[in-house]
């Protein structure tokens, strides 16, 4: 009986340890991920955006992606899709 209630008290630590501080650490890598996403893409769209408007400037039509929306472009560079406002790969949900 003794045994009963160690191996059950080791058990509802474990959960307890386990839900609090895993599933804490996995939401803070999300969040992170999803900044590190957002930054990707900033980075991405100025980037188009100064090769199109260079383009523009020299008369040549076909610089950077020739004439697309700078954020799909780096949307389909970078296999990052957007959702409810943040940016998550393409294998996130």
């Amino acid at each position: 009986m003794a045994r009963l209630v160690v191996l059950l008290a080791i058990a509802g630590f474990a959960y307890w340890y386990w839900s609090g501080h895993s599933q804490g650490s996995l939401e803070e890598r999300k969040a992170d991920r999803l900044q590190e996403n957002a930054a990707i893409m900033q980075r991405c769209i100025k980037q188009e955006e100064r090769m199109q408007s260079a383009g523009g400037l020299a008369g040549v039509a076909d610089v950077g992606s020739a004439g697309e929306d700078a954020q799909a472009v780096c949307a389909r560079k970078n296999n990052l899709r957007l959702v409810d406002g943040e940016w998550y790969s393409g294998s996130q949900p």
